[in-house]
Parts: C-alpha cells; structure tokens; sequence
C-alpha cells in the first residue's frame, strides 16, 4: 500500500502547482493555505492561521452573498463561484472559487476545501466589454438622434426643389426649350433619389434595428442612377465610362448597391491622374457557387502596397480609394 500516500502527494502538487487551496475547520477557521494562497493575498501563512476568510473580504459583494454561500455549504452541498478578494497590501483581485464540504457520517461538514483560480485578468476584460458596449450603446443613440434631425431638416428644401421644378416643368414646358425642360426633368429625378437616400440614412442609422431582408436589385438601373448624379463630374473631367450591355440582377440591398457605386466611380473621377483622361470600366463575371464577381477599374493614381491594409482597416469610413474590386 505504500504508493498510495505516494499517489495522494503527486495529486497535492499538482493542485499546488495549479490552484490556491484553502482548507478550514467546520466554524470557518483556516488550518491551512498552500504558497499560492500566501502569494496572490500576500499574507504570511502565519497571519493567516486561525483567521477566517473574512482577513480577504473586499466589501465588493452584499452581505446575502456570504449568508447564502454559507447556507449552501453547510447543508453539504458544493458552492461555486466567484470572488473578489481584498490583499494585504489592498490591492484587490477575482478568484473562480468552488468550495466543497467534507461531512461526518451524520452529513454535518468537519471540514471545507476551497480551491480558487485567479480570473483578475478576465473580470477586467469583461469590465472593458461592459464599458464599450455603454459607449456603443451611447454612440448609437446619438446616431440615431443625428440622423433623425438632419433627414427632417433636409426634407423641407427638398420638397420645396421638388414641388417647385414640378410646377415650372407643368406650367411653362410649352414655353421652354426643349434642353431646359430636360435639365428640369433631371432636376426631379435626381430630388427624387435624394429622397430616397434620407430615407435610407434614417433606416440604417438605426443600427439596433433588424436589417431588411435583400430584394432582387437590378444593377443596370443602379448604375444609370449613379452616373445620371456624377453627370457633371463627368463631363468636367472629359471621362470615359464604360460598362456592359447588361448587368446582372442580384440579391442585395439596393441604396448600399447605389452607394457602392457611386463611391467607386466618384473616387475615380476624383483621384485621377494630372493631364489624363479618366477611364472607368465597370465589368460582371458569373463565378461558381452562384457567386458574382463585379470588377470597377480605373487608370487613376491607386495606391502603394504598404498602405493596403491601412487602407482595407477603414472599410467602414467611407476611405477614399476604398476597393475597385466587389
């Protein structure tokens, strides 16, 4: 039988090595504590024996806390949880605590060993969880709030460039020429699909929200939308856009799809090379999978590849030179 003592030393240290072990007598008294116990509250062993747990109460938990901890363990029963605990020097940490009682034939505990995990570290990163989900939280309230102001003061002047390019367009067609009742009827649409585009800003500036499920999107409508609104970027700069006969459908949202393109194509007009022509190619290619692959090129001045990841970190800041291909 003598390997079995042996067996039982090889289990203490490892559970020395790996755990803080505590164990005290059934009134609560500590009878002995392990190094790392010692360690982690920085009290000598002997300022510890003979105290109870009470010498590394932090006062962070409520006093049913420990009243109920207590209830559970002398019914016989394991408690697990966690702890923050006071050290010497004041300085507090978080322990993962099971405590388990050890019972005489009649079930009333003699004893009770508790063995803790320093979680410190966890418990502070949760606390930054916590933190930045209120700052979001925040954030997004704010969001909302702008978008909501900025969508209703905007759709007065908008509704008034609406009303009015529809009254002269009724009323005096007869009387204009016939380019001018054309810049009028551009005028409207392109008031029409701003109007669209508050009303999407105030769809998915609430982000709590669920997002709409994806609709059958036409990208040649969206396209002709977007260069109808780059038209004059166009022509100042004498580009050349060119895109397929046809353009697929796909299942996407439509104002992302509208936005998309129009920040490809306008980067492109806008970082264009000196004394160059723009030259913008929109091409679509079916991939496997049911997969799409829409390439957006253009012969402008690009980017080194040192700053691509800088630059594809910021997806969600509307960079400049963002991506040319989707």
């Amino acid at each position: 039988m003598p390997q079995v003592p042996r067996e039982l030393a090889a289990i203490k240290h490892a559970l020395d090595e790996a755990a803080i072990v505590a164990i005290t007598d059934r009134s609560g008294k500590i009878t002995h504590v392990n190094d790392k116990f010692c360690e982690i509250s920085k009290y000598p062993r002997d300022e510890i024996l003979g105290k109870n747990h009470r010498i590394i109460k932090s006062g962070h938990h409520p006093p049913q806390f420990f009243v109920q901890l207590w209830k559970t363990i002398s019914s016989g029963k394991v408690w697990e949880g966690e702890i923050c605990n006071c050290a010497k020097d004041g300085s507090t940490y978080w322990v993962n605590t099971c405590i388990v009682p050890f019972l005489e034939e009649n079930g009333t505990p003699y004893q009770y060993v508790s063995i803790r995990y320093e979680i410190t570290q966890r418990k502070l990163a949760e606390a930054k969880l916590v933190s930045y989900a209120k700052r979001l939280e925040q954030s997004n309230q704010e969001l909302e709030q702008f978008a909501s102001i900025a969508a209703h003061d905007l759709q007065e002047p908008l509704r008034k460039i609406r009303t009015f390019s529809d009254r002269v367009l009724v009323k005096c067609v007869a009387l204009l020429p016939e380019d001018a009742a054309d810049y009028l009827k551009r005028i409207g649409d392109a008031a029409a699909r701003m109007q669209n585009l508050i009303d999407d800003l105030l769809t998915y500036s609430r982000v709590r929200t669920q997002r709409e499920p994806f609709l059958n999107v036409d990208l040649n409508s969206v396209l002709r939308d977007v260069l109808s609104d780059l038209e004059i970027q166009i022509n100042q700069t004498g580009a050349i856009v060119i895109v397929p006969v046809v353009l697929p459908s796909v299942q996407a949202d439509r104002s992302q799809m509208h936005q998309l393109f129009q920040n490809l194509i306008s980067n492109a007009l806008k970082f264009r090379k000196p004394s160059t022509t723009p030259k913008i190619s929109v091409t679509a290619q079916d991939l496997s999978g049911g997969w799409l692959n829409v390439l957006v090129s253009d012969n402008g001045i690009g980017f080194e590849e040192k700053y691509l990841d800088r630059i594809f970190n910021r997806c969600g800041s509307n960079s400049p030179r963002l991506a040319s291909t989707v």
